[in-house]
């Protein structure tokens, strides 16, 4: 005949080892999980190293002008376009006033 405390020890012994069988299953599929994340975080990493790339083209300076030219209408900057602001302020005089100061 077993004794009570043979009974205990044994579902103590079954209980001890349903529970490392389920942490061990759990920790498995975290593994899984976390290779999963990982291998999402290289591919986007790669993505954001391909949309630096094609940004850095998009930018170049040489294309940006041609689409000014073409495609805008946009002139260069000749020198007689850039004034003193001296000359804006008699402008704006002028027009509020009319007379030169």
């Amino acid at each position: 005949m077993i004794r009570y405390p043979s009974f205990l020890i044994f579902f103590v012994i079954l209980f001890v080892g349903i529970s490392l069988y389920q942490i061990k299953h759990f920790i498995t599929k975290k593994e899984i999980e976390l290779s999963h994340i990982k291998k999402n975080i290289k591919t986007v990493q790669t993505d954001i190293n391909i949309l630096n790339a094609e940004l850095s083209y998009l930018k170049r300076p040489d294309r940006i002008e041609k689409i000014a030219i073409n495609k805008l209408g946009l002139r260069e900057i000749l020198p007689t376009d850039i004034w003193n602001l001296t000359d804006l302020v008699d402008a704006t005089d002028i027009l509020n006033n009319g007379e030169k100061k």
